[in-house]
């Protein structure tokens, strides 16, 4: 699924909203950064837990982001031949964010 149907369909979800990042759109939930194509790469960026960006940098199907020349840990590249899964992987996002949230609340 292409970044702007799975952005139409994202947005559907109780407080997720458009905003932006670095001057580009972005998803976010609660506030909390989810997604966005990052133009430059040609590529979508997730936030997910640490562990599942070593996971996804390990398989090939994600690239470290370090934009700034620091690695982001949560941060993960997720290049564009992996469009038809990018529902996926911001559902993916979505989950830890509310995970995060859900645990600051404990």
């Amino acid at each position: 699924m292409s970044y702007e149907l799975a952005v139409n369909a994202i947005l559907q979800h109780d407080s997720v909203e458009m905003s932006t990042m670095m001057k580009t759109p972005c998803l976010r939930y609660k506030g909390s950064f989810l997604a966005m194509m990052f133009d430059k790469e040609d590529a979508l960026i997730i936030k997910v837990a640490p562990e599942r960006v070593n996971e996804l940098i390990a398989s090939g199907e994600g690239l470290e982001f370090n934009f700034t020349k620091k690695r982001f840990k949560e941060w993960v590249l997720i290049p564009l031949e992996f469009q038809d899964d990018y529902m996926g992987y911001i559902n993916e996002a979505l989950v830890y964010a509310k995970d995060k949230r859900n645990d600051k609340t404990d």
